[in-house]
C-alpha cells in the first residue's frame, strides 16, 4: 500500500508544478485581452505568494484538523475552484479574486505533502518527487501555449489545468482507503522500531524557539533566494550586460532548470549511500564552482556553463534540507519547522529576487554572480549552525 500512495504522491507533485507557470506563461495574451497594464502582473504574483505564506504558516492546524489527506484534498480542489475562475473572470478584479484560492491551496498542500514524504519515505523520493514537479511546472507552458491561438485563448489554457487538477483530485478522493492503510502500515513500522512520534503542539510562536530553527529559517531564505535570483536574472544580465540574442538567452535560461531537473534525479540516487548533510554540502560546493565560472565574464560562452552548474548544485539542497527537518528537530516538530520553512521560502520568492533587479537596474546585472556567491556563503554557515546546534539530544531543543 505505502508503494501505491507514494505513486499517488508522485502525481500529486505533478499536480503542484501545473499552476506555476500560467500567470507567467499566459500574461502577454491575459494582459492584452482585458486591455490593462502589463505592470499588472507583480499585483496578481504578490497576492497568490501572499496567500500561499499564510497557508503555509497556517499548515499545522489544518493538517491537525483535517490530516494530511485531508489538506490535500481541500488544497487541490481550491487549486481548481481558483484556475476555473480565472478562466472565466471577465475582468482583472475578478482574476485577483480568483488567485486568493489558488494561493492557498498551493502554501498548505507544498508543506504538508513535503512534511508527509520527508517523515514516510527514503530521500531519494523527495529528490526524485521536486524533479517530478518540475515535470508539472515544464509542461504547463506548453498547455496554455497550445491555446494561446487568438488573445482569448488563455481562457482554455486555464480552463485545461483546471480539468487535469480535478481529474487528479478524483483519483486522490477515491484513493482515500490507500492512504488510510499506507498509514496503518507506517504507524506499525514506527512502533515497531520504536520510533513512535509523541504528539506535541508546537505552536507558531514555540517554534522559533527550538534551537538551531532561526538559522535553518535563514538558509532556507538563502537557498531560495539564489534559486529565484539566478532563474530569474541571468537572461537580463546576458542579454543587457553582453549583447547575447534574446532568444539564445532563453535557451541557455532553460539549462538552469534542466539541470535541477537532471540533478535531483542523480541526487536521488546518491542520497541512497550519501546523508543529507553531506549531499547538501556537495550542493553548495558544485554551486560555487558554477558561480566562479560566472564570474570569468571575459567570456561568454562561459555563463551557460556556469548557470547548468549552479543548477546541478541546486538540485540536492533543497531536498536535503527537507528531508532533514524531522531528524534535526524531531519528528513530532517537523510539521510546525516545515510550516515555517515553506513560508520563508515563499517570502524569499516575492522580496530577494525583485529587490535584485531593482539593485541591478540602477547598477549593472553583472554583480548577479557575487551577490549570489554572498548569499551562499550565508546558507553554508547557516547549514553548518543547524548542523552544530542538532546534533545534540532533541529532548533539549527548546529553551
Amino acid at each position: 500500500m505505502s508503494t501505491l500512495l507514494l505513486l499517488i504522491i508522485y502525481l500529486i507533485f505533478i499536480s503542484l508544478g501545473l499552476p506555476d507557470s500560467l500567470i507567467a506563461s499566459s500574461w502577454p495574451a491575459m494582459s492584452q485581452s482585458l486591455e490593462i497594464s502589463p505592470a499588472f502582473q507583480g499585483i496578481l504574483t504578490f497576492i497568490i505568494s501572499l496567500c500561499t505564506i499564510i497557508s503555509s504558516f497556517l499548515t499545522v492546524k489544518l493538517v491537525k484538523l483535517l490530516k494530511t489527506k485531508g489538506v490535500i484534498l481541500v488544497s487541490i480542489l481550491l487549486t481548481c475552484i481558483g484556475l476555473i475562475c480565472i478562466s472565466y473572470s471577465p475582468n482583472f478584479i475578478l482574476i485577483v479574486l480568483s488567485a486568493i484560492p489558488l494561493g492557498l491551496g498551493a502554501g498548505a498542500i507544498d508543506s504538508a505533502l513535503n512534511n508527509y514524504v520527508a517523515l514516510n519515505y527514503k530521500a531519494i523520493h523527495l529528490n526524485w518527487l521536486h524533479a517530478f514537479w518540475g515535470v508539472g511546472a515544464s509542461i504547463s507552458p506548453f498547455i496554455c501555449g497550445a491555446f494561446l491561438t487568438d488573445l482569448n485563448g488563455w481562457r482554455n489554457g486555464a480552463l485545461c489545468l483546471a480539468i487535469i487538477q480535478s481529474c487528479i483530485w478524483l483519483i486522490c478522493v477515491i484513493s482515500i482507503k490507500v492512504w488510510n492503510k499506507a498509514e496503518l502500515q507506517f504507524e506499525k513500522r514506527d512502533e515497531e522500531n520504536g520510533n513512535k512520534t509523541k504528539e506535541i503542539n508546537t505552536s507558531f510562536i514555540e517554534t522559533f524557539k527550538l534551537r538551531g530553527v532561526f538559522p535553518a529559517l535563514i538558509g532556507f531564505f538563502c537557498y531560495i533566494a539564489i534559486e529565484q535570483t539566478t532563474a530569474n536574472w541571468f537572461s537580463s544580465m546576458v542579454v543587457f550586460e553582453m549583447g547575447v540574442a534574446e532568444n539564445t538567452a532563453a535557451n541557455w535560461a532553460s539549462l538552469f532548470y534542466i539541470g535541477i531537473m537532471v540533478g535531483r534525479l542523480i541526487a536521488g540516487v546518491v542520497s541512497l549511500k550519501v546523508n543529507d548533510k553531506n549531499l547538501i554540502r556537495i550542493g553548495e560546493g558544485i554551486i560555487l564552482i558554477g558561480l566562479i565560472f560566472m564570474c570569468m565574464q571575459f567570456n561568454v560562452y562561459l555563463m551557460p556553463a556556469g548557470l547548468v552548474l549552479i543548477g546541478l548544485g541546486c538540485a540536492p539542497v533543497y531536498p536535503a534540507i527537507i528531508h532533514s527537518t524531522p531528524t534535526r528537530f524531531g519528528a513530532e516538530h517537523s510539521q510546525a519547522v516545515m510550516s515555517i520553512q515553506m513560508g520563508f521560502a515563499y517570502i524569499a520568492n516575492v522580496s530577494f529576487a525583485p529587490l535584485f533587479g531593482v539593485v541591478g537596474r540602477f547598477t549593472s546585472f553583472l554583480i548577479l554572480p557575487y551577490v549570489i556567491l554572498v548569499v551562499l556563503v550565508l546558507l553554508v554557515v547557516c547549514n553548518e549552525l543547524v548542523n552544530k546546534l542538532t546534533s545534540k539530544p532533541i529532548e533539549k531543543a527548546t529553551n
